[in-house]
């Protein structure tokens, strides 16, 4: 579990520092402070750099663009992602570059622009002749992991990588498996995306699990469905989930229950499905009235707790500050479990509040967000 974590070079970071984390971390701070930014910078450490992280951050802060590609003659048009904005001041030169560095066993990733020996150069023109010069310029990303060999990803001398791309697909090989469902946006709460995990949690025979971490906040709530006929499918393609109570029959969509429900199952699917991992959620409020913001802590600490899953999130509602307040003052033995981090760009460390400085802050009217 990381209990440290520093930056140095990423994005809006020249140096900054998250210390005293615990199992559950509430990232707050005003716009731009870099909350995201760390959610960002967790995830390409859990995955030691896999370039298809670098990919999926572009890509949810749509840092990418559609080009023409007149290399093959048939003019078609393909994407590339544009890797300078997650270094500092979005510059990218050679010797540029980037560190995470934690103080568990994740160790640190380092990204660095630099110029590929030529041999490897030739190498990457072999394996994809039609890739055009532009994009095999020789600018590298030299992507340094904990006791593992370094990994090279040609990049053209802007920044930007094409992807899919077999040369990337080929680096990417040689890193932990990527897992998408490891941090949640508000696109998390789509039937749709829920439906992927939904199948993982089937295959792992952990349904039960998902069903008692709902049941904190429904208590009478049996089973979970997703239904993926013709007939039962939505407008835009994606599967109905509908819920069987003890108390009521029939099902009933999940979409009666309003988004807070759907929000909580998204949740309670991804704490289940990345046990002995890392959960990132952004904006861990969305589509929660204040009222649940207690039972939804309860539940994300809760269910974290007996995962051994450690969770980042972030939020700019003091509701959802409060509801954590309250949840704490309902369960003080979840207390050592539970930190919020004050981001401030002025600062080159975050100021961690543990239970009882959060406890205090709130009676205070101390201002957290």
């Amino acid at each position: 579990m990381i209990s440290k974590l520093t930056l140095e070079g990423y994005r809006s970071f020249e140096s900054y520092s998250l210390a005293d984390l615990r199992r559950v971390n509430l990232l707050v701070g005003p716009n731009n402070s870099g909350k995201t930014s760390i959610l960002d910078a967790v995830s390409i450490l859990a995955s030691q750099g896999n370039p298809s992280v670098l990919v999926a951050v572009a890509e949810r802060r749509s840092e990418s663009s559609l080009e023409n590609d007149d290399s093959t003659g048939n003019h078609r048009r393909r994407r590339v992602y544009d890797l300078s904005h997650q270094f500092h001041g979005h510059r990218f030169n050679l010797d540029t570059h980037f560190t995470i560095t934690s103080d568990c066993s994740l160790g640190s990733v380092r990204v660095a622009v630099s110029e590929a020996p030529e041999d490897v150069q030739a190498e990457i023109f072999t394996i994809e002749p039609d890739a055009g010069a532009q994009h095999l310029s020789g600018f590298h990303l030299n992507i340094e992991r904990k006791s593992q060999e370094d990994v090279s990803v040609p990049v053209s001398d802007g920044g930007s990588l094409l992807w899919p791309s077999r040369t990337v697909l080929r680096a990417s090989s040689k890193f932990p498996k990527a897992r998408p469902d490891h941090f949640l946006t508000t696109e998390s709460l789509t039937a749709a995306a829920m439906a992927p995990m939904w199948d993982q949690v089937l295959l792992d025979g952990r349904e039960s699990d998902v069903i008692d971490a709902m049941q904190m906040l429904e208590g009478d709530l049996q089973s979970i469905h997703f239904l993926t006929s013709d007939r039962e499918k939505g407008p835009d393609g994606s599967p109905k989930i509908v819920l069987g109570f003890r108390t009521t029959a029939p099902r009933v969509p999940i979409g009666s229950h309003g988004d807070g429900t759907r929000r909580l199952l998204a949740l309670s699917l991804a704490l289940t499905q990345v046990a002995n991992e890392l959960l990132l959620v952004d904006e861990i409020d969305t589509g929660l009235h204040w009222t649940a913001m207690e039972d939804m802590w309860r539940l994300v600490v809760e269910t974290a707790r007996k995962s051994s899953t450690q969770v980042f999130a972030t939020t700019h509602s003091y509701d959802c500050i409060r509801g954590l307040d309250s949840m704490l003052r309902a369960n003080p033995e979840l207390g050592d479990d539970v930190c919020i981090q004050k981001m401030e760009r002025s600062l080159d460390q975050a100021v961690a509040f543990g239970a009882d400085r959060i406890r205090t802050a709130v009676r205070q009217g101390i201002e957290l967000r």
